[in-house]
C-alpha cells in the first residue's frame, strides 16, 4: 500500500511543480489581471496560474485511473462527474482571473456546474442524525442541498486564499482527509484522486509559500472546492455518510466561521455581504505584528487541530467526537478571556450600526460614481478635483494625496481640521509607479471609530480603482500633471467638456 500512496502522491506533486516553474519561464500569466487589489495584502503583481499546475497534476492522476473504470458499472458516471466537473470548476475561475466577471455571473455557472454534478449521481441523497439511527430520505429536497454543498465548497477555498500558502495548505489537509477517508471506505478511486490532489497542491505550494511566487487563483480555489465536495459525496455512497460530509465540515471549521462572521460583519454595517475586506482572521494576526510566514503557520494548526476533529468524526462512529468539540469549547473560552461581552457594549454596537448604514450606503453609490466618471477626467487634477467632491459628501473634513514627489491637500473650512486630538485619522499606503500616501481626517464627535474606518477603506478603494481606470482608458500612469489622451471621437470629447470641476 505504501507504494501506491507514493507513487500518487508524488507524480501529482511533480506535474504540478514541473508545471508551474514552465509557466513562470515561459513568462505566461503575466497577462492576467494586473491591477493590484485594494483588500489584498500582497504588494506585487503575481501571476495567477497556480491552478493550471493544480488541474494538471489532478488530469494526469484520473488519466491513470481512466482505463480501470468499467463502462458498465452504475457508478462509473459519477466518476465521470468528479472529472467533467471540476474542469468546469478550474475553466470558470480561470476566464475570471483573465477577466474579472460578476458575482451574479459566476453563482450561475456554479449552479450549473452543481446541477451537473447532481445528475452523474453525486448528491446527498440521505440525512443521518448524528449519534442516531436515524436516516431520512431527502427526495427532491436533494437537489438543493447538493447545489448548496458544491457551491458552499468552491466559495469557502476562494473566500481564504488572502494570504501566501493558507488556502493551498487547508486544501492539502482536506485531501489528506478525504484520501484517509476513501482508504477506509474501500473507495479505491475516491483515495487515488485525493492522493493526487494531495501531491498538486504540494507542487503547488513549492511556489507559492510565502514570498509566493504564483497565487492558484480563481482557478484553483474553484478546482480544489469541487473536488472536496464531490470526493466527500463519493465517499458517502460507501457507507461513511456521517463521516464523510461532517469530517470535511469540522476539519474545514476556520474559513466557515471566518466566513460567517465576515456575513454577518458586513450585514451589520450595510456592506454587501461578499465586498472584500480587511477584518478576516489572518488580517488580524497581521495586524498583531505577526508575518505573513508565522501567521499561516498559525493558521495551518488551528487547521489541524480542526482536522483532528474530522477524523474523531469518522473513528468509531463519532463517539469521541463530543469529547472533542468540549475540549475546542474550552479552548475558546480561554481564548476569549478578558473580552468584555455585556448588553450595554452589544446595544451599542447595534446602535451604530443601524445609524451608520444610511452613510454607508451613501458612500458605496458615491463610490461607484467616482469610478465611472475617472474615465471623462482629462488629467490627474481634474481626478483629484472629483476626489475631493466624493471626500466632502462622505463626511472627511481633511486630505492629503501625495503621488511620486508630488503632493495635495484640502481641508474644509470652520471645521476641526487642524485639531488632531479632535480627528479620526486614516493612513494608507499607495502602490504603482508613483507610489504615495493617502491620509483621510473626520471628526470624532460625527463618526464613531468603527463607522470611519468603514468609510475610509470605501474612500480609499474608490480612488485606487478610479487611478486604475484612468491609467487603463490613457494608457499611462496616474499622476497630478498627467493628461489624458486625445478623445478618440467627437461624442468623447463632448462627454469630457460637459462637466469641469472647480480645481
Amino acid at each position: 500500500m505504501f507504494f501506491p500512496v507514493l507513487f500518487f502522491l508524488l507524480l501529482g506533486c511533480f506535474v504540478s511543480w514541473l508545471s508551474i516553474f514552465l509557466l513562470l519561464h515561459a513568462g505566461l500569466g503575466q497577462t492576467s489581471s494586473t491591477t493590484i487589489q485594494h483588500h489584498h495584502t500582497h504588494t506585487g503583481v503575481i501571476p495567477r496560474i497556480g491552478g493550471a499546475g493544480i488541474v494538471l497534476g489532478f488530469t494526469v492522476t484520473y488519466l491513470l485511473c481512466f482505463f480501470n473504470l468499467d463502462d458498465q458499472d452504475n457508478a462509473s458516471l459519477m466518476h465521470y462527474g468528479v472529472f467533467a466537473g471540476a474542469a468546469g470548476a478550474f475553466l470558470l475561475g480561470f476566464l475570471d482571473d483573465m477577466k474579472p466577471m460578476g458575482a451574479k455571473v459566476k453563482l450561475l455557472a456554479q449552479i450549473i456546474i452543481a446541477l451537473l454534478a447532481h445528475e452523474c449521481g453525486l448528491s446527498v441523497e440521505k440525512f443521518k442524525v448524528p449519534f442516531f439511527e436515524v436516516t431520512f430520505d431527502l427526495g427532491f429536497f436533494s437537489i438543493f442541498l447538493t447545489v448548496a454543498w458544491f457551491v458552499a465548497m468552491m466559495n469557502l477555498i476562494n473566500l481564504i486564499d488572502g494570504l501566501d500558502g493558507l488556502a493551498g495548505g487547508i486544501g492539502l489537509m482536506l485531501m489528506a482527509l478525504l484520501a484517509y477517508l476513501g482508504y477506509e471506505g474501500g473507495v479505491v478511486i475516491s483515495t487515488i484522486l485525493a492522493l493526487g490532489m494531495v501531491g498538486a497542491i504540494l507542487g503547488f505550494l513549492f511556489h507559492n509559500f510565502p514570498p509566493a511566487k504564483v497565487y492558484m487563483g480563481d482557478s484553483g480555489a474553484y478546482l480544489i472546492g469541487y473536488v472536496i465536495a464531490a470526493l466527500s459525496l463519493m465517499n458517502s455512497h460507501k457507507g461513511t455518510v456521517i463521516a464523510a460530509l461532517i469530517a470535511p465540515v469540522l476539519a474545514l471549521a476556520l474559513p466557515i466561521v471566518d466566513v460567517g462572521f465576515a456575513i454577518l460583519r458586513r450585514g451589520i454595517r450595510g456592506l454587501p455581504l461578499f465586498r472584500p475586506d480587511r477584518l478576516h482572521i489572518h488580517h488580524r494576526l497581521l495586524g498583531t505584528g505577526l508575518s505573513h510566514r508565522n501567521t499561516v503557520l498559525v493558521l495551518y494548526a488551528v487547521s489541524l487541530f480542526a482536522l483532528v476533529g474530522g477524523l474523531l468524526a469518522f473513528a468509531n462512529q463519532g463517539r469521541y467526537l463530543p469529547i472533542f468539540l468540549g475540549f475546542a469549547f474550552v479552548v475558546l473560552l480561554i481564548t476569549l478571556r478578558g473580552q468584555k461581552f455585556t448588553a450595554d457594549a452589544l446595544r451599542n454596537v447595534v446602535n451604530d450600526s443601524i445609524q451608520a448604514r444610511q452613510d454607508t450606503r451613501n458612500a458605496l453609490h458615491l463610490k461607484d460614481w467616482f469610478i465611472v466618471e475617472s474615465e471623462r477626467a482629462d488629467s490627474g487634477q481634474h481626478l483629484w478635483s472629483d476626489y475631493r467632491f466624493i471626500l466632502k459628501k462622505m463626511g472627511f473634513i481633511r486630505a492629503e494625496l501625495q503621488l511620486g514627489e508630488k503632493a495635495r491637500n484640502f481641508y474644509v473650512p470652520n471645521t476641526a481640521h487642524d485639531q488632531p486630538e479632535e480627528l479620526w485619522q486614516y493612513v494608507h499606503t499607495l502602490r504603482g509607479e508613483y507610489p504615495g500616501q493617502l491620509v483621510l481626517y473626520a471628526e470624532k464627535n460625527f463618526f464613531s471609530e468603527r463607522q470611519f474606518a468603514i468609510l475610509a477603506d470605501i474612500a480609499t478603494e474608490a480612488w485606487g480603482k478610479a487611478a486604475a481606470r484612468w491609467e487603463v482608458v490613457n494608457d499611462g500612469p496616474l499622476h497630478f500633471e498627467a493628461k489624458a489622451k486625445a478623445a478618440e471621437s467627437y461624442r468623447a470629447q463632448k462627454a469630457r467638456s460637459l462637466y469641469r470641476p472647480t480645481y
